[in-house]
């Protein structure tokens, strides 16, 4: 399945170009194609990721035009349900923003880090846990089946912050990659010198994800030892400027967090000019500081994403894995039905990905891919979701 449908290109602005799915038009920038009216395209995340042949594409359309309908109906009648917080977000999110749902692959290529976060078992002093790296080629070739044969249009490459991977390494991946199989590449890699990042863009990466955790600066401070919230905005705003989609948010039920914490969180999300907002519930690791914490409740993650829906009508909200491991089999429903259009399906293999271990229960392991993939998709199918981003 394609995570993407093509559109045709019916107006060009510079680097804005406006695209055609099926009577809807949207927009898009194109850095990287010299395009025409006519032209079919792929765009991803408000990006032209690549240009394919009308035949193609047409091929696309004729698979994708009844069912993209037919769900556009079941959406609207999951959405004209009311009464409450949750259903009013999802009314609102069906109304600004349609049935898509942006659907992304997620490769978590190291557990290094040389951060000491008490929230987070991939800690430095976390002695218990198995380390691990992906070999750049293994981390391209990874990424190169997961667009091509996955049909992933895009694409997050997340680690701890691990400085093995050097600016020459990092290039190298992203080149690798985007030489092969154009997509949308999203950065996860902390805290990283902004000259990384300068050549990273170059070679072709154009989002990052990058949280900011807490609003609370003396929170900030205790939970990130050694760190200023200060820094991280400032390079989340250097990154906006330089032109990254940015892609950021906080954890939900930190210890020491209050109500009005976790507002003014939802508020700074939204003043970073965000175009993804990525928060998710905390979950005590038993090798923190903080391994006996208690979890937030599902109902407070849920009428979080709702609330951060109705304040910011248009956002794309990202349902994180955390909410999968909090609510279980019915975390991703929920949290799409409170005002979520935006997933990640974890395509680390199994022989790594269980030693990701950000938080209990993170990774599936022992989960089949495809089955997985089969999953999500009967999930968003079952809601009336489109599991494709049509741009900006």
């Amino acid at each position: 399945m394609c995570y993407a449908i093509p559109g045709k290109v019916t107006r060009i602005n510079k680097k804005i170009i406006s695209v055609d799915y099926f009577g809807e038009e949207r927009k898009a920038r194109n850095d990287f194609y010299r395009l025409k009216k006519g032209d079919y395209v792929y765009a991803q995340g408000g990006f032209i990721v690549s240009r394919i042949s009308e035949k193609e594409a047409k091929a696309t359309l004729d698979t994708w035009q009844e069912l993209f309908f037919k769900l556009k109906e079941r959406d609207l009648r999951f959405s004209e349900k009311s009464g409450n917080l949750r259903k009013a977000a999802n009314r609102l999110r069906q109304k600004k923003s349609g049935n898509s749902c942006c659907v992304h692959g997620i490769i978590e290529f190291s557990n290094y880090c040389r951060n000491d976060c008490l929230y987070c078992g991939l800690r430095h002093s976390n002695c218990s846990l198995t380390r691990y790296r992906m070999m750049p080629g293994e981390i391209v070739d990874l990424a190169n089946f997961s667009i091509d044969k996955l049909k992933f249009k895009a694409l997050v490459l997340q680690s701890g912050e691990d400085t093995w991977y050097t600016e020459e390494k990092l290039v190298k991946v992203v080149k690798g990659i985007f030489k092969r199989n154009p997509a949308l590449l999203i950065l996860s890699i902390g805290e990283r010198n902004f000259k990384i990042y300068e050549r990273l863009y170059r070679a072709g990466a154009r989002a990052a994800l990058l949280r900011f955790e807490t609003s609370n600066e003396a929170l900030y401070r205790k939970m990130r030892p050694g760190h200023s919230l200060k820094e991280r905005l400032e390079l989340i705003k250097k990154l906006r400027k330089l032109g990254y989609l940015i892609m950021t948010g906080f954890l939900i039920g930190l210890p020491g967090e209050n109500n009005k914490d976790l507002l003014n969180d939802i508020k700074l999300t939204a003043s970073l000019k965000t175009d993804m907002f990525s928060f998710g519930p905390f979950i005590p690791h038993p090798k923190t500081p903080l391994g006996n914490e208690p979890l937030p409740s599902l109902d407070k993650s849920l009428d979080t994403i709702a609330r951060a829906r109705l304040m910011n009508p248009e956002a794309k909200i990202l349902v994180t894995t955390a909410l999968e491991a909090l609510g279980k089999n019915k975390g991703l429903k929920l949290g799409l039905l409170s005002g979520g259009n935006s997933l990640m399906v974890n395509v680390t293999p199994d022989k790594y990905k269980r030693f990701y271990d950000l938080y209990p229960d993170h990774s599936g392991v022992g989960l089949d891919l495809k089955k997985k993939i089969d999953a999500t998709l009967k999930l968003l199918y079952s809601l009336g979701r489109a599991p494709v981003d049509l741009g900006l």
